[in-house]
């Protein structure tokens, strides 16, 4: 009888640690979630910002290209 019960506690014990275990990679997976979602939300703000840079700089460059060539043509006129 006494095996009987030491195999019953150890098994007890085991289905705790199962149950604390199964809680724990609950809790690490929706916090896996949470931390990737903040990384995917900082990588599209990132991207747009990205992008509105480039676009700056593009028109800075044509604006810039513009008025090389009007010296350009004022240069060639004189």
């Amino acid at each position: 009888m006494e095996l009987i019960e030491q195999l019953e506690q150890r098994i007890g014990a085991l289905l705790d640690k199962f149950d604390r275990l199964v809680a724990e990679n609950a809790a690490l997976k929706e916090e896996h979630a949470k931390a990737t979602k903040a990384l995917k939300d900082e990588n599209d703000k990132l991207r747009n910002e990205l992008a509105v840079e480039r676009s700056l700089t593009t028109d800075a460059v044509a604006r810039i290209e513009s008025i090389v060539a009007r010296i350009k043509d004022r240069a060639g006129q004189e």
